[in-house]
């Protein structure tokens, strides 16, 4: 999937793109019987035909749902239904590619963990010892578990994308194809999540300052005020910002294009569908939430009791504790990203049908893949 000439078109499958090349009067012009004669005025000349026009693939009406949607304006329940028929149509891609990013972060984090459960000098399974600093290589596996978990924040939800999309087509494509694309595209979806973190941060600060100053006045009203701004500050920024940052790392993805480029085509495409867009995101997000919390809460309460006996001086406690977190915050991550990273998908195919007829594209392109 990906876009040419003003970025806006979707070309074919195989990337090949029409050519054609300026004919002046004096080119030799394919005729009727398959030879080439000079396109002059001499008398007695062969006459000149001109080439027929390249053949287009008039959509037929198998070609209306070739994948998992038909090609028309997404309805509001196909944005919650969809996303669960994109992870068992391409689960390579849809379920995998998340699997495999967060998997990475998550072996950090249960290591970082595991040091820092079993260093001596935090003393934290120790009833009687006192905290006394910290090892350098609980630090240095504590950040890189870190910088993996920015990684697979950026990363997870954008490698779905490409998946979903083919799978719109009624393709399939491995998951080391979908990675290959988002490879040069990297350092976009890092530069997006800054632009984006960034916003959310700076938008915070004015509540912040007031938070500051009441601790500074020992004011209470002015910490409550100072509170309620950052909160309400963070929604009313944090909102408009979530939405577009997440559809325009399809955009990245699909269209190949750079963070500053990616938020700009956001903007327009959502034009005028921005509080539906919330609305879709909110609910499915909602889905999402209730259904890996409950999951959460019973693997957390298994957890609880190991960590319990972790305290009292089993080292296996402290290990199943770790890995019982681990292994649900996995799942719950990979469930997250693979279904809202569909709806992000599906949000930025439904705003280009409805902006610029692409299920036109789309069904032209299914017919080209049946002939």
């Amino acid at each position: 999937m990906n876009d040419a000439g003003n970025g806006h078109e979707w070309t074919s499958p195989d990337g090949s793109v029409p050519t054609s090349g300026p004919m002046g009067p004096a080119e030799a012009v394919p005729t009727a019987a398959g030879y080439s004669a000079p396109a002059s005025g001499v008398p007695g000349a062969p006459v000149v035909v001109q080439a027929a026009p390249a053949q287009t693939h008039i959509p037929t009406f198998r070609s209306w749902q070739p994948g998992i949607i038909p090609l028309r304006p997404v309805s509001f329940g196909e944005f919650i239904s969809v996303p669960f028929r994109a992870m068992r149509y391409n689960r390579a891609v849809v379920l995998g590619g998340p699997l495999l990013v967060v998997a990475v972060a998550m072996i950090l984090l249960a290591a970082a963990m595991w040091l820092a459960f079993t260093d001596p000098s935090l003393a934290l399974l120790s009833p009687v010892d006192q905290f006394q600093g910290i090892q350098a290589q609980t630090v240095i596996v504590a950040a890189a578990a870190f910088v993996a978990l920015i990684l697979a924040d950026a990363l997870a939800s954008a490698v779905v994308a490409p998946g979903v999309a083919r799978a719109v087509l009624g393709e399939k494509i491995p998951l080391g194809e979908a990675l290959r694309g988002i490879g040069p595209r990297v350092w976009s979806l890092l530069l997006l999540w800054f632009l984006s973190t960034l916003a959310l941060v700076l938008a915070m600060v004015p509540g912040g300052i007031a938070v500051w100053a009441g601790v500074a006045a020992q004011d209470d009203g002015a910490i409550t005020i100072g509170v309620l701004a950052m909160i309400a500050l963070a929604l009313v920024v944090g909102l408009p910002v979530y939405i577009i940052s997440a559809v325009a790392r399809c955009v990245i993805v699909l269209e190949r294009t750079g963070a500053v480029t990616s938020i700009k085509r956001t903007i327009g495409l959502i034009r005028g569908r921005f509080w539906w867009s919330v609305l879709i995101v909110f609910v499915t997000g909602l889905i999402v939430y209730f259904a890996t919390g409950i999951f959460q809460q019973v693997l957390g309460f298994v957890g609880g009791i190991a960590l319990v006996i972790g305290v009292s001086g089993a080292w296996v406690g402290t290990a199943i504790f770790v890995l019982v977190t681990v292994v649900g915050a996995v799942i719950a991550y990979v469930i997250t990203y693979a279904y809202m990273g569909s709806v992000y998908a599906l949000v930025y195919i439904d705003a280009r049908i409805r902006h610029e007829g692409f299920d036109l594209d789309l069904a032209r392109a299914a017919e080209a893949r049946r002939t």
